[in-house]
């Protein structure tokens, strides 16, 4: 049977000051050309198909007393990208089940978002490598040991996921260490462990300033051991950026953020609720709430652990308008007026697709779309309406304002103004009407008529002057006779 070795990862850059110690992961190839692992330890686990280690994981090893970096790429399976990912080495204070000195209190490590596949196809170019710095115990004993990571994230829906990832590490003891037990890692003893399984909150939706309980799920992983005395402690995230302002985002209504269980049994479950109130200023978004776990076995032995939530936190989003100014206020069928006024956004939450629409029998038109209005932001409305019909009421005009929040739900709130519409009055001198009257009179010609008269008048003045002229000459005649006889 011929052997091939082949490295599954390539040596990543570590950070000055740390040492990292490498441990190839090796294949053995069949005469069928499968694939098997030599060692147990050599591969990275999830608890679902939707989280996964990255195939370039590999078996970190380190030496006693010694800085090591501990990688851990993960890559998410579904199409979707989720948000708000928290990842959470399980601690232990057990030298044989925890290989490193607890140097800090906190080892959460955090991402916005692990893209899906529809966002980048590529798995390679999805995965994110995550870091963390261990000291090695100076009592380590020689063997491997598995490193479980609690991962918490939001989904495409905004449910809460959680999931967990085992890995190993081959630790190397001072020399004449012993083995664990003389057992592998996958053989040793059951260690006790608690973690954080999920949550959820009464309401559903938490709003800045208003109190909510929170239910948290625990589960004792460990099938062989129970654990007694176990004490949770709740820290929410803390806010602010200068050191006398801070507070933390969540405050427990009872003054107490502790929780004691007397006993968790091997394998068992339990459930506890806080109420806690969200502080009234916080934006808009999730904050973390770490749950600190202190606990015992039967034996005695201390044990620690940490888990860490995601609540998202919701500011109600408020918003007013001015005055409405209306030229003119009153406008009869067919005229136009010119509406204007102002909206503010007074909530604390961004307000999209802001529109207004004026609604009245009366009028026509007066829509408007403003966009997008941040906190504290103004947008104006300059819009033109259209009188359709007389106002028959006490010219009552609806102005409705509506927007969507950061989910694309439609909210809506109605104002009130009034414009008057009147019925259009004809013209004094309406050549209509001068039309309406020949139309009127057009069954007899006395236009015709009068013509006739002035005309016949005149005939007569003409002939009755002729006739006035031929007198007098004949006159003038018979005188100019007489003279002559005379003579």
């Amino acid at each position: 049977m011929n052997k091939k070795r082949s490295i599954l990862y390539s040596s990543f850059i570590a950070a000055s000051a740390f040492l990292i110690f490498v441990e190839p992961v090796y294949a053995e190839t069949t005469s069928d050309n499968s694939t098997s692992n030599t060692s147990s330890y050599s591969g990275a686990y999830s608890s679902t198909e939707y989280i996964k280690p990255g195939n370039n994981w590999f078996t970190p090893s380190g030496k006693s007393g010694e800085l090591i970096t501990v990688a851990l790429p993960i890559v998410n399976m579904t199409p979707y990208t989720i948000k708000d990912v928290i990842i959470t080495p399980v601690i232990s204070g057990n030298s044989k089940s925890w290989p490193f000195e607890i140097t800090q209190t906190n080892y959460v490590l955090k991402l916005d978002s692990l893209a899906g596949s529809n966002a980048e196809p590529d798995v390679n170019a999805r995965t994110k490598n995550l870091f963390w710095t261990f000291k090695v115990r100076e009592d380590v004993l020689n063997g491997y040991y598995p490193i479980s990571y609690q991962i918490l994230y939001t989904d495409e829906l905004c449910d809460q996921g959680s999931c967990t990832i085992s890995t190993y590490i081959k630790c190397t003891g001072k020399a004449g260490a012993d083995s664990i037990n003389g057992e592998d890692a996958s053989e040793k003893e059951s260690t006790p462990r608690i973690i954080v399984t999920g949550f959820e909150t009464s309401p559903a939706d938490v709003f800045a300033g208003e109190a909510f309980m929170l239910n948290l799920h625990v589960q004792n992983t460990s099938k062989k051991t129970a654990v007694q005395n176990v004490e949770f402690d709740l820290e929410a995230a803390v806010e602010g950026t200068d050191e006398k302002a801070t507070y933390s985002a969540f405050l427990p209504t009872s003054g107490s953020n502790s929780v004691y269980i007397d006993s968790i049994p091997a394998g068992g479950n339990i459930d506890m609720a806080v109420e806690f109130t969200a502080k009234a200023d916080l934006a808009q978004k999730p904050y973390v709430l770490n749950v600190k776990m202190k606990y015992e076995d039967s034996e005695n032995n201390p044990y620690e652990s940490t888990g860490s939530v995601s609540i998202p936190v919701k500011q109600v989003s408020k918003f007013d308008i001015s005055s409405v100014d209306m030229m003119p206020q009153s406008i009869t069928v067919g005229n136009e007026a010119n509406v204007m006024f102002s909206i503010y956004n007074t909530g604390k939450t961004k307000l999209y697709n802001v529109k207004a629409k004026l609604i009245a029998d009366s009028i026509t038109g007066g829509d408007a779309f403003i966009g997008h209005l941040d906190s504290g932001a103004t947008g104006n409305v300059d819009v033109m309406v259209t009188g359709a019909a007389p106002t028959i009421d006490d010219g009552a005009v609806k102005v409705i304002v509506s927007y969507e929040d950061d989910t694309g739900a439609v909210f809506s709130k109605e104002f009130a103004t009034n414009i008057f519409v009147t019925e259009q009055m004809a013209d004094e001198f309406d050549p209509g009407m001068e039309e309406g009257m020949v139309e009127e009179t057009s069954g007899f010609p006395y236009g015709l008529l009068i013509v006739v008269v002035v005309i016949a008048g005149g005939i007569t003045g003409v002939v009755i002057w002729k006739k006035k002229k031929n007198k007098k000459r004949k006159l003038e005649l018979l005188i100019e006779d007489l003279e002559d006889n005379e003579e």
